[in-house]
């Protein structure tokens, strides 16, 4: 058997897909896995990712411009470009990573005669910025071609419950966002490298740097504060250059460029705490489980979560740090007070024992179960 995964990305950093991609390849129950995305200046049109092979396609129609007119235009390219470079490879199963692919994804099942997973990252109806006319084609889009999913895939709880009472669907598994867990040990690689003394308590933000993801918050409150704390704000993100700025002001605020993914828990490792402080704005921030919340604790750092439905509910249950009664400035604060006077050490052991429990290893084995069930 092939199975076939479509992102809208040019898979610079998208752990996800490679992690299913690699966990499905590595199963052994197929064949050969691919990876189709957009290409973007400065990436391999191709590469095989041991043994996943990903390949960009550099559209003719990507220099016209964004107008309507235009992204029907590249869809309608994507589309064929797609279809035509995978028609003869036999393909079983079509895994689409985007709402926006879900017509893509149905057309390519009939062509293909070929079963489709669609792998919801978040909420996708219910996401931030999406409003009025957009957010009613995107909820009739999906609840128009649903039906012809084979299984859906999300990242959280409340996510799974949301589809199936709005879709009355059965065929919703969750699979955790969780990273495949290594023994990394703790280290003083971020204090030694931004030159911050040992005794200081650092504090870190991983991950998109965008609105509604209480960088503002975070900045306010560590621009603040008089103790002992630093915050480190590692990601790429439109919010960036407004870090940078308030870094360039404060001895307590610093910036870090995003790094590879096979860095990434090197640096979180050399943190005291982690902050996943996403503001619930709408609903898919409100069911939202992070990948960055298990990273923070697969090295053992305890972490402070906004007051978001499953993230505080899963703090809570585990006993694996503190979240906010409500999100503001102020709350994060006493939050951040709280946690400096804290021995953080004390977490490590039982922040690894959760990771353990929800480590990629654990998830994988629910992901190829799903891939099991809709091929028989």
């Amino acid at each position: 058997m092939n199975n076939l995964h479509i992102s809208l990305t040019e898979m610079r950093n998208e752990s996800r897909v490679l992690k299913q991609a690699s966990s499905i390849y590595n199963s052994s129950s197929f064949e050969s896995v691919f990876i189709s995305s957009l290409w973007g200046e400065g990436l391999e049109m191709s590469e095989n990712l041991n043994g996943v092979e990903l390949r960009r396609f550099d559209l003719k129609t990507r220099n016209y411009g964004n107008n309507l007119i235009i992204q029907i235009l590249k869809y309608l390219e994507f589309t064929y470009t797609v279809y035509r470079n995978y028609r003869k490879n036999n393909i079983d199963i079509i895994t689409i990573h985007a709402l926006a692919l879900l017509p893509l994804g149905c057309l390519l099942k009939v062509l293909y005669s070929s079963k489709l997973v669609y792998d919801a990252h978040e909420l996708e109806t219910e996401k931030n910025g999406l409003g009025g006319l957009r957010k009613k084609l995107a909820k009739w889009l999906e609840s128009i071609l649903i039906p012809f999913v084979d299984h859906t895939i999300v990242v959280s709880n409340s996510i799974a419950d949301w589809y199936k009472s709005r879709y009355s669907i059965e065929n919703v598994s969750v699979v955790f966002n969780s990273p495949i867990i290594k023994d990394i040990k703790k280290n003083n690689l971020l204090k030694s490298k931004l030159g911050i003394d040992s005794h200081i308590k650092l504090y870190i933000y991983q991950g998109v740097l965008s609105k509604g993801r209480g960088i503002d918050e975070i900045l306010d409150v560590f621009g603040k504060e008089t103790a002992d704390v630093a915050v480190a704000f590692m990601g790429y993100g439109m919010e960036s250059e407004k870090i940078k700025e308030a870094a360039s002001a404060s001895d307590k605020i610093f910036y870090v460029p995003a790094v590879a993914p096979a860095e990434v828990l090197s640096y979180t490792a050399s943190a005291d705490v982690g902050i996943s402080f996403i503001e619930p704005v709408c609903l898919s921030y409100d069911y939202c489980m992070p990948n960055k919340v298990f990273e923070y604790l697969a090295v053992g750092l305890p972490v402070i979560v906004s007051n978001g439905k499953e993230m505080s509910n899963f703090v809570e249950e585990h006993g694996v740090g503190w979240h906010a009664s409500n999100f503001s400035s102020d709350e994060l604060a006493k939050l951040v007070q709280h946690s400096c006077k804290q021995d953080t050490s004390i977490y490590e052991k039982r922040s690894k024992e959760i990771s353990e429990k929800y480590k990629w290893q654990h998830q994988e084995k629910l992901l190829l179960e799903v891939y099991k069930n809709v091929t028989e």
